[in-house]
């Protein structure tokens, strides 16, 4: 028995042993939330038994798919001070590093939506190999909604069946989506009851449109960070409604009334034209005539000259 319980004391002296010479790294958050835009500091620390003389540290990134391949983005080599970054994150992401207090920051200014990933601190630290070398936390860039864009799919006449859409470009996490109707005899908004429309995301759907169908409609969209609105005018046109035949006969006699008339100013204008070019015509040729004449009425005084010079001769 005494000899079992040496044995057992000896098992956890080197359990512990062996627990204590073990490499630590922790990072304290499972997610870092940030907007879009703004930066971001991840903190690693680790722990190790020895006073490190070379240590080497790295932060990489993966995409949440997959199939994405993990990238190095950052490496710290101690004691020489030496820190590489790859040209695609160069500027925008610094290491802050105190390997003696066991801290590794990595900070991410002007975040954007591609830096949303899951981010890896790994320590390694000769002779300490044992342990935990490596920690993972997620980044989750928020993006507030942009402002949603209302259209209607379908003709918008009495018995026919459309959608309203409304879409936002932009948006983390993804927006969300709620329609609502304008009710001037309340002066409220009003959700839809699930027999006459069905909505499917940014889609609202009515069926078998009428009159009552009328009005204006406002989409909702948001997620945690803001909430935005669009608007569309409804306005369903009825083919058999009362009245329709007169409005009609109506408006052919008004189009006939400003044909007649169209037709009698151009007659005028016509008119007008035609004496202006007969008048036109006439002055040309007494003008012509005249001219004419003085031509004729010089060549007779010229011939009289002519004459009566040869009889003096």
């Amino acid at each position: 028995m005494f000899l079992n319980q040496k044995l057992w004391i000896f098992t956890v002296f080197l359990a512990v042993l062996s627990g204590v010479s073990a490499i630590n790294v922790h990072i304290s958050k499972e997610n870092y939330e940030v907007l879009k835009g703004d930066s971001a500091t991840l903190t690693c620390t680790f722990q190790s038994t020895i006073t490190p003389q070379l240590a080497i540290i790295s932060w990489s990134a993966v995409g949440t798919q997959p199939d994405d391949q993990e990238v190095l983005i950052i490496t710290h080599y101690y004691p020489m001070k030496r820190t590489d970054v790859k040209p695609a994150y160069a500027g925008r992401f610094l290491l802050n590093v105190d390997v003696l207090r066991g801290k590794a920051m990595l900070r991410l200014s002007s975040v954007t939506s591609a830096d949303d990933k899951i981010y890896e601190c790994r320590v390694l630290i000769p002779g300490d190999d044992e342990g935990k070398s490596a920690a993972t936390t997620r980044l989750v860039v928020n993006e507030p909604v942009s402002k949603p864009v209302c259209g209607i799919q379908g003709t918008v006449r009495s018995g026919e069946n459309i959608n309203l859409t409304c879409h936002s470009e932009k948006g983390s996490p993804p927006p969300s989506y709620r329609w609502e109707r304008w009710h001037e005899s309340v002066g409220s908004k009003r959700r839809f009851m699930a027999h006459t429309t069905t909505q499917n995301g940014g889609v609202l759907s009515l069926y078998d449109i009428s009159n009552d169908t009328s009005g204006l409609y406002y989409c909702m969209s948001w997620n945690k960070i803001r909430t935005s609105t669009c608007e569309v005018h409804l306005s369903v046109l009825l083919d058999d409604s009362p009245g329709s035949d007169v409005f009609g006969a109506v408006g052919g006699a008004v189009a006939g009334v400003a044909g007649a008339a169209a037709g009698a100013v151009a007659g005028v204008a016509g008119a007008a034209a035609r004496a202006a070019a007969g008048a036109a015509a006439g002055a040309a040729g007494a003008a012509s005539g005249a001219a004419a004449g003085v031509l004729v009425s010089i060549a007779s005084v010229a011939d009289k000259i002519i004459l009566g010079d040869g009889n003096n001769n």
